[in-house]
C-alpha cells in the first residue's frame, strides 16, 4: 500500500470502526451497580449525598434542605493505552494483522470502568466515603457530624449462606433515613459475588428447595452479579439497584476515544517509522450512598 493522505485516512477510519464496534459491544456490568455522572473539570463535588430529602408535614415555616458540609469529591484520572503500527506493515499490505489489537483495545476501554467499580467494593471495608467512615462500617451517620441523624450499619463478617443473606436483606429493607423514616429499599436487590461464591449464590437464590428440603423462601429475591475483578474469594455484597441514585458513582469527564499520530513529518513517525494510535479518557469511580449497600468480609461464621 502506498502511504498518502487518502490511504492513511482510510486506514484510520478502518481502525476506528473496529475500535468503536468493540467499545460499544463491551457490555460493561458497572451500570447496574454505579450511577453514571458527568464532569466538566478535574474533579466534581457531591455534597448532596448528605442531604437526600424526604417529605414532611408543613408546620410553620418550611425546613430547607441544605447541602452537606462533607465536601465529598471525585477527582478524574487519565487513562490510556497506545498501539504502534509499523510503517513497513502498512506498505506491505499487512495492516490487517493489527485488527485484533484494535478490537481488544476497544473492549478493554469499554470494560475498564468495571475494574474501577469492583475496586471500590474491594476497598470498601478500609476506604472512607462522604460520611467520614469506611464505606462498609458500623454506626454510620447519614450526614457527617450530625448528632441528630439516625445511624446505620452496613457491614457484616459472615460467610455467604442463606442465613447471612437473609440478615443482609433485612438490614437493607429495614434501613431508616436520617429522620428515622423507612427508606423503602428492596426494589431491585443485587447479590454481588466473586467467581468462587457463584455456586453458593445460585443455591441461595435459584434452588427450589433449601438444604433441609423445605421450600426456599429466598428464591429469586435478588439477582446474582458475578464480578471477576473482586479480589477476595470470601467477601460478598448486597445492594439496592432499583433507584435513580446508586451506591457507587462512575464519573466521566471524557469517555475513551481513539486518536492517531500518522503525520509522516512528526518526530516519532520520522524517527521510528511507526504510526501511533491511542485510546484515551479522563474519568474515575467513587463512593455514592452507603445506605444502599451491605458488605460482608466473609471472614466469620
Amino acid at each position: 500500500m502506498q502511504i498518502n493522505a487518502a490511504s492513511v485516512n482510510a486506514l484510520n477510519k478502518g481502525f476506528r470502526v473496529i475500535f468503536d464496534t468493540a467499545l460499544q459491544g463491551a457490555e460493561p456490568g458497572w451500570r447496574d451497580i454505579a450511577m453514571e455522572t458527568s464532569s466538566s473539570s478535574a474533579s466534581e463535588s457531591y455534597n448532596w449525598l448528605g442531604a437526600v430529602p424526604s417529605m414532611k408535614k408543613l408546620v410553620g415555616e418550611v425546613v430547607i434542605e441544605n447541602l452537606s458540609a462533607s465536601e465529598w469529591e471525585i477527582k478524574n484520572d487519565e487513562f490510556e493505552s497506545t498501539i504502534g503500527v509499523k510503517q513497513a506493515d502498512i506498505e506491505q499490505d499487512r495492516a490487517g494483522i493489527y485488527n485484533p489489537m484494535f478490537a481488544s483495545l476497544g473492549a478493554s476501554a469499554g470494560q475498564h470502568p468495571d475494574e474501577l467499580v469492583a475496586d471500590l467494593l474491594n476497598n470498601g471495608f478500609t476506604s472512607k466515603d462522604y460520611t467520614g467512615l469506611n464505606f462498609f462500617d458500623a454506626n454510620k451517620k447519614h450526614a457527617p457530624n450530625d448528632v441528630k441523624s439516625t445511624s446505620f450499619s452496613n457491614k457484616g463478617v459472615g460467610v455467604l449462606s442463606a442465613a447471612n443473606y437473609s440478615i443482609a436483606k433485612k438490614n437493607i429493607k429495614g434501613r431508616k433515613n436520617g429522620a428515622g423514616r423507612a427508606m423503602k429499599l428492596g426494589k431491585k436487590l443485587l447479590l454481588i459475588v466473586p467467581p468462587a461464591l457463584e455456586d453458593t449464590a445460585l443455591e441461595i437464590l435459584t434452588a427450589e428447595k433449601n438444604a433441609a428440603g423445605a421450600t426456599n423462601i429466598q428464591r429469586n429475591s435478588a439477582q446474582i452479579v458475578v464480578l471477576p475483578d473482586l479480589t477476595s474469594d470470601t467477601a460478598w455484597f448486597l445492594i439496592e439497584a432499583g433507584l435513580a441514585v446508586k451506591p457507587l458513582l462512575m464519573q466521566f469527564e471524557k469517555k475513551p476515544t481513539l486518536s492517531s499520530l500518522t503525520n509522516m513529518e512528526s518526530d516519532h513517525v520520522f524517527k521510528n517509522h511507526e504510526f501511533l494510535y491511542q485510546a484515551y479518557g479522563r474519568y474515575n469511580a467513587g463512593y455514592g450512598l452507603p445506605q444502599l449497600a451491605y458488605g460482608s468480609t466473609g471472614a466469620g461464621a
